[in-house]
């Protein structure tokens, strides 16, 4: 059937919804959140620095995330690929250990030198997963308090069993905990981030009683320093286990963790997704009187001790180190920022920031508060992990506007979305088309938004916005 359908992009995702249950195993690359209809490319043939090629062999222009946020060095960079195919040559997975894994626990130990021990896992559920196993097992508690987005095993879902909303201020919306077991209720106390009034009224009364306060020092926006650094000597004098989930946010800014730049060292740090730029890898980084746990508690998979991750790794952070990655990725994300403001202007679309972005970055000199403007553009994010949004009095319009943006930027070439990662191989060439055609597609957004008529111009249905409506 695959064969049949190879060419027939839309009958393809309806065969592969019959056959594995929500089509990917990544929500985030479901065809829904993009374009309904048949219309989003799904697969893909092969893919080399932003571009990418469909299963037609039609080239596109990747302007989303690259790889949900794991590419920063391009698609199939030949470094990586380099290392990659010695270490398939020589076989990934053996009886044996990987010697790399020593070298790669040396170099992360010398980046982060507040940590004692490192363990190796292959994603970054599974290595938040394991900080929470380890946290619990040091404190001999059960609850945890969370602030962000910690993947997808019960420990994190049973936010929801009692409140079915107590996730939606931490990326997700509408996180059903189906099949997560509810004797698991009330283990997970959610908070707000960089909320004064949570720090008060959640972090520093129930910090006592919980195992962990695990957190995202950065994704809208950077953590504050006085923030953090509360909930740091909340955790000492709770004696609760500081956990920076940084699976996001590291090897952004600088090569490193975001917490280094924030000068707040936790207990433990989580990464995985960019560290191998695509390959798979994760790691969880220490105090060693809490790492020492998994020597404790039943911690393994086969698939922890493959060769190909760690080597990848080790060729990655050196390559990152070299080119200064973090400082190149932060002025390619000013670069998208810049296009989406100056094709909104050319668009009639006013553009403001929010007060968190002009406080912690370069849009400071431009901020202006929101006013009573008909349609206007909002912008958020780190440098590096940039996304906007239109806004108009009508809530409604949002979800049409996005479906219309990523449906004109795909007959220009280009994958696009409300979101846009910097990344290595963002050319000023490339940037150039990504320009050109958002200015064209803003324009068409307010002409329409204007005549009331945007609607009307979708080809297929309206996008799903989050994971309720999949389900």
């Amino acid at each position: 059937m695959f064969k049949k359908f190879k060419k027939d992009n839309k009958k393809l995702q309806e065969y592969a919804h019959s056959i594995i249950p929500g089509l990917s195993g990544l929500l985030g690359k479901r065809p829904e959140l993009y374009l309904p209809g048949g219309k989003w490319p799904t697969y893909y043939s092969k893919a080399k620095g932003i571009n990418i090629w469909d299963l037609k062999g039609k080239k596109f222009l990747d302007f989303t995330m690259l790889g949900v946020g794991s590419c920063v060095l391009g698609y199939s960079d030949s470094d990586i690929n380099r290392v990659a195919k010695k270490i398939i040559s020589q076989s990934s997975l053996t009886t044996l250990n990987p010697p790399e894994e020593i070298q790669l626990a040396e170099i992360l130990l010398k980046i982060h030198d507040w940590a004692d021990q490192v363990k190796f896992a292959r994603t970054g559920g599974e290595m938040v997963a394991m900080a929470v196993r380890l946290a619990r097992a040091y404190t001999k508690r059960d609850k945890v308090m969370i602030c962000g987005y910690h993947g997808w095993h019960d420990w994190y879902l049973a936010t929801n069993l009692k409140n079915s909303s107590n996730l939606n201020n931490h990326l997700l919306e509408g996180l059903e905990p189906s099949g997560v077991p509810k004797g698991l209720a009330e283990t997970v106390i959610p908070f707000n981030f960089n909320s004064c009034v949570d720090l008060e009224k959640i972090v520093k009364k129930r910090a006592k009683e919980c195992a962990a306060i695990i957190m995202e020092p950065a994704r809208n926006t950077i953590g504050c320093k006085s923030f953090l650094k509360s909930i740091r000597k909340i955790a000492t004098k709770n004696n609760c286990v500081l956990i920076f989930d940084e699976i996001t946010s590291a090897w952004r800014n600088d090569t490193s963790g975001i917490h280094k730049q924030l000068g707040v060292n936790p207990d433990l740090a989580t990464f995985g997704k960019t560290m191998a730029n695509g390959i798979s890898m994760a790691a969880l980084i220490g105090k060693k009187k809490i790492m020492m746990e998994a020597k404790n508690s039943f911690i393994s998979s086969t698939n922890w001790t493959e060769r190909l991750g760690p080597a990848c790794a080790i060729e990655f952070i050196k390559k990152h180190k070299k080119l200064n990655l973090g400082k190149i990725l932060k002025e390619k994300g000013k670069k998208i920022r810049i296009i989406w403001i100056n094709s909104a202007k050319k668009a009639g679309i006013e553009f403001f920031a929010t007060p968190e972005l002009g406080k912690n970055c370069f849009f400071k000199k431009n901020f202006i508060k929101p006013t009573s403007s008909d349609i206007r553009m909002e912008i958020s994010g780190i440098e590096a992990l940039s996304s906007f949004k239109i806004i108009t009095k009508n809530e409604k319009d949002w979800p049409v506007v996005i479906t219309y943006f990523i449906q004109e930027m795909l007959k220009q070439g280009i994958l696009a979305s409300d979101r846009c990662f910097s990344n290595y191989c963002q050319t000023d060439q490339v940037l150039l088309k990504y320009e050109k055609a958002c200015t064209k597609t803003f324009k068409k957004i307010a002409f329409y938004l204007k005549k009331k008529s945007l609607k009307k111009q979708l080809e297929g249905p309206v996008k799903q916005m989050g994971f309720k409506r999949l389900n």
